[in-house]
């Protein structure tokens, strides 16, 4: 658990500098890709009908959800948006008393404008990187240049990003790497399942399985309509940087052809 509480501190510690630098400069929120911005349900609930149905559908917060991390946040003492039902959206790893940085407009444009480009996504990529106890969920729309990643984190040792989801705009180059370093969050011999579907309509999925830190690939055998789980091949340490790089590959090489 030790462990577990560091690593939701290197995360959590980015998020609360993205709040002060990125998102505090206001100007500089549209570019910054190099941190990831939390953001709470209801903030993200209340964005316009029309830019709420571009989220992903496994990832858009539910009502009463929306609703417990509005009364959690107020009774932290952070006022909601005038008229809108909106909290202001608490940086992890900042104190909700001190004054922020942020003029109280800046993340709701920056969420917006990050919304709006998932409607120019060609290819979507689904991460989920999970013990049974402590699951990290990645959703990452790939646009032509550049990856719209949201993340979820929940589970044992995740309690503090509980009503948040987590917001990045990452290069191609950088997925493998960020991925990495969410493996590196669950902390137990874990399952990382990923799969994919382009507007070229290529579509997969991948297995790995992580045990006392070493992954291997299952075999999936097929025997008419039945599939079954065969013995697992050893890979090496870098299998998961491999595997997004090739799949990355395959969705930039389809959806090249497009006219």
């Amino acid at each position: 658990m030790r462990g577990r509480v560091k690593a939701s501190a290197r995360v959590g510690g980015s998020v609360a500098e993205s709040g002060r630098s990125a998102v505090g400069s206001g100007g500089s929120a549209v570019g910054s890709g190099g941190t990831w911005f939390a953001v709470d349900i209801a903030r993200i609930m209340g964005l316009p009908e029309r830019l709420r149905t571009l989220w992903p559908h496994e990832l858009m917060p539910r009502t009463e959800a929306a609703e417990t991390t509005s009364a959690g946040v107020r009774a932290m003492g952070v006022t909601p948006d005038a008229g809108r039902e909106i909290t202001e959206t608490v940086m992890l790893g900042e104190s909700a008393g001190r004054g922020s940085k942020r003029g109280p407009d800046v993340l709701t444009a920056w969420l917006t404008g990050f919304t709006a480009e998932l409607n120019l996504t060609r290819s979507r990529i689904t991460i989920v990187i999970s013990s049974g106890d402590e699951t990290a969920h990645l959703e990452v729309s790939l646009c032509d240049d550049i990856c719209l990643a949201i993340l979820v984190l929940h589970g044992e040792g995740f309690e503090e990003f509980e009503g948040f989801e987590l917001l990045r705009r990452l290069e191609p180059s950088e997925l493998g790497r960020v991925t990495e370093e969410l493996c590196s969050l669950v902390e137990k011999d874990c399952v990382f399942t990923l799969t994919y579907l382009s507007e070229a309509e290529v579509a997969g999925m991948e297995f790995l399985h992580r045990v006392d830190g070493t992954w291997a690939r299952p075999t999936l055998e097929r025997d008419g309509e039945t599939i079954t789980v065969g013995p697992e091949r050893s890979l090496e340490a870098n299998a998961v940087r491999v595997l997004l790089a090739a799949t990355l590959t395959r969705l930039q090489t389809t959806t090249g052809r497009r006219p």
